[in-house]
């Protein structure tokens, strides 16, 4: 199989466990797991199990054998990254996305509390004391703990539509991140906010 195909296996992949930072031990670190097993996983073109967007073949004996390995593969560096306890309610599953189904139900249920909290700590946001450095990284960290809650649907075909409406919703989160920085700056900072909010309504 080409390296590029997702059911193909490096030699390596198969006597290394991919280990991520932490355990799933529960609710209060399941986004944390959850997005740096996505991005460990997407780096071995597997993520595709997860999403179910890679099937299993039904019409080519080999090619069904090989997903069954990377599927058992996949869910054992799963269950090599949560805890035993969790790892027990999920261990007769069949397959990858199953278990990956199971814990999104089980350990995001809070996910609407939380949204709820970091768009309030996003609201009540301001530079005061902090430098500029400070006040954005302090953004940034709301920012990305907001999108990894923010489940997209997969997307398996890329039209012209598709991409309009993907560049639409970039840059509307783009300006939107833009607007909530200059609404916390401090009033020395007047002048700056004005002439930038000047420059984006001459580009509309």
């Amino acid at each position: 199989m080409e390296p590029t195909d997702p059911l193909y296996l490096h030699p390596a992949e198969s006597t290394h466990p991919l280990v991520v930072d932490i355990k799933l031990s529960g609710i209060e670190n399941y986004l944390e797991l959850k997005r740096q097993m996505e991005i460990a996983i997407c780096s071995k073109k597997k993520l595709g199990f997860l999403t179910g967007v890679v099937k299993r073949p039904t019409d080519d004996p080999l090619r069904a054998d090989a997903w069954d390995t990377c599927n058992s593969l996949i869910i054992s560096w799963i269950f090599y990254n949560v805890e035993k306890s969790i790892k027990n309610f999920v261990l007769y599953t069949k397959t990858a996305k199953e278990i990956w189904d199971y814990l999104q139900k089980h350990f995001s249920v809070s996910n609407g509390a939380r949204k709820f909290r970091l768009n309030k700590e996003l609201e009540d946001l301001e530079q005061d004391e902090k430098s500029i450095c400070e006040y954005f990284t302090e953004l940034r960290i709301l920012w990305q703990n907001l999108e990894i809650m923010t489940d997209w649907p997969p997307v398996t075909k890329v039209t012209p539509e598709i991409n309009s409406w993907l560049d639409a919703q970039l840059k509307e989160q783009e300006e939107r991140k833009l607007f909530q920085f200059l609404n916390g700056l401090n009033s020395s900072y007047a002048t700056m906010r004005a002439n930038v909010l000047m420059m984006i309504i001459y580009q509309l």
